[in-house]
């Protein structure tokens, strides 16, 4: 037997999604590496203190979880950015042969779909390293620090509030640092209360108007 909360309900979340996605909008205070608070370009020069990404964990020698992540350039890099900057855990060339660190970025979809989210960068690592989000892989490993390399998800494995975005950087040995640019997510807005009152009763008198229908089928 039809029943006009079987039709409403599952409608009403398919219309949730998919107004949100088509009204998608790009969500503040996500943050490329070697940026200040207000999301500009650190000072030159090595050591520049990054106030958005901390180290996680790590193996190499002296650097403690909680500690800012730091500028760091190498001649042999890719050139920074005018919007972001290469940056590691010490400020300087003192990298860990065969270490492994850990760096933690976050950012708040509350008020946002998380169903409807989607993330996108690029990154460069000195050796290599990988992503995560929320600890799910979304890029495997990457090397290189000549070029930045495109990564991004639009899966659904975004929180409904705080995010954590993940960099593990591997170094064999010499320096080390990795950057990210161009780092963007987007996502739609969460109906309010009486939009979602409005969808409901919307769908209920549709369901409603197709039972009567299918009783006057039936009479006749």
């Amino acid at each position: 037997m039809f029943n006009k909360f079987t039709f409403a309900v599952p409608a009403a979340a398919l219309l949730l999604s998919v107004t949100g996605a088509a009204n998608a909008v790009v969500v503040l205070g996500v943050y490329n590496t070697g940026v200040s608070a207000t999301g500009g370009a650190l000072a030159a020069g090595d050591g520049q203190i990054d106030p958005h990404y901390l180290v996680a964990s790590s193996t190499e020698i002296g650097v403690l979880p909680g500690t800012n992540a730091r500028t760091y350039y190498n001649p042999a890099y890719l050139t920074d950015g005018p919007l972001s900057r290469i940056v590691n855990a010490t400020g300087n060339a003192n990298g860990t042969p065969n270490s492994t660190t850990t760096f933690a970025t976050t950012f708040s979809l509350a008020g946002f779909n998380p169903a409807t989210a989607t993330l996108s960068g690029q990154t460069l690592f000195d050796d290599s390293g990988e992503i995560f989000l929320n600890g799910t892989q979304i890029a495997s490993t990457i090397t290189g620090f000549n070029t930045l390399t495109t990564f991004g998800t639009s899966a659904n494995i975004f929180n409904a509030g705080l995010n954590t975005l993940t960099f593990v950087l591997h170094n064999v040995g010499g320096p080390e640092a990795f950057q990210v640019a161009g780092l963007t997510v987007t996502a739609g807005a969460v109906p309010e209360p009486a939009t979602w009152g409005m969808m409901l009763a919307g769908f209920s008198m549709v369901g409603l108007g197709m039972r009567r229908r299918t009783r006057n089928v039936v009479a006749a």
